[in-house]
């Protein structure tokens, strides 16, 4: 599994406006790990893909196109990490 952490600047509140109209048009069965932080001058998802490939693949193509169709801005940053480890609820899910 792999995580990575986009990090979007501009008003939280239309980010998240944005954010949440992106979300309600991905299958809930899609996300095995997902999250998204209001900061104070943006906001931060941690989002999971199985693998690095498969990360490189969705986040260079439909994922960067289901942002712009929402008017979500080019984020500021994107890093990707190997998990180690994932608990949801006392369950390892890694």
């Amino acid at each position: 599994m792999h995580a990575s952490i986009w990090r979007f600047q501009g008003d939280p509140d239309d980010l998240l406006r944005r954010y949440d109209a992106a979300l309600a048009s991905v299958p809930a069965a899609n996300m095995r790990l997902h999250l998204c932080l209001r900061g104070q001058d943006g906001i931060v998802f941690i989002d999971t893909c199985p693998s690095a490939e498969i990360f490189e693949a969705f986040a260079a193509g439909p994922f960067r196109q289901l942002l712009a169709a929402h008017g979500l801005p080019e984020p500021e940053r994107v890093d990707d990490y190997p998990v180690h480890r994932a608990l949801v609820d006392g369950t390892d899910r890694a």
